[in-house]
């Protein structure tokens, strides 16, 4: 493991996961709090409402990884079109994020919720694809773990932590914070990984 992180990739994949993972635990942790809170909603209300925004993310869960596998078999670079892919998902969620803070009715703050979701899977499915893109062997299973261990520090921090001191004020900082999570994960990937291509042959040879 002490190997892999001493490619750029493997930090980027760190950072992008420690920024968003956080986005999907915050709807699983927070939903049902946010709805009872800010509509006054029971148990019944939330069971009606609470499932919009998931259908959001198997859209995007399924949308994502289609998208950039159509762009690569035409012609499309691994490292043009996971990128596009990621920047796609994110100008999704970020406005999402907006909308869902000021949303006057549950209705308008679901469906928001839901292109936030949607945007996040889109983001994560090709995030979560960069170890096979820049590894192979071990090395994939390893750099997919150290990424794994950084999305549940983010979660920690974010989710678990900052959520419930923001949510004293209103919820409008926590949205608001999710809207600054996300380019500090999307320019991780474009800033700090440079081209995304296979960058450990040498690992792999070694571990094989």
């Amino acid at each position: 493991w002490r190997q892999v992180l001493g490619f750029r990739a493997t930090w980027a994949l760190i950072l992008a996961r420690f920024f968003l993972d956080p986005i999907w635990w915050l709807f699983v942790n927070w939903l049902p709090i946010y709805l009872a809170d800010r509509f006054g909603f029971d148990v019944k209300a939330i069971g009606m409402f609470a499932w919009v925004p998931y259908l959001g993310a198997v859209v995007g869960s399924l949308s994502g990884g289609w998208v950039s596998g159509h762009w690569i078999a035409r012609g499309w670079s691994v490292d043009r079109a996971r990128k596009r892919a990621i920047l796609v998902g994110g100008a999704l969620t970020i406005p999402g994020f907006v909308f869902a803070a000021f949303a006057a009715t549950p209705l308008l703050a679901v469906v928001a919720m839901a292109v936030v979701l949607a945007g996040f899977q889109v983001m994560i499915n090709n995030i979560q694809t960069l170890p096979s893109d820049c590894f192979s062997g071990k090395s994939v299973g390893t750099v997919a773990g150290i990424g794994g261990l950084s999305a549940v520090g983010g979660v920690l921090v974010f989710s678990t932590w900052l959520v419930p001191v923001l949510s004293r004020i209103s919820y409008v900082p926590v949205f608001l914070m999710g809207t600054a999570l996300v380019p500090l994960g999307v320019g991780a990937i474009y800033v700090l990984c440079g081209k995304i291509h296979r960058v450990d042959s040498t690992i792999s040879s070694r571990s094989s």
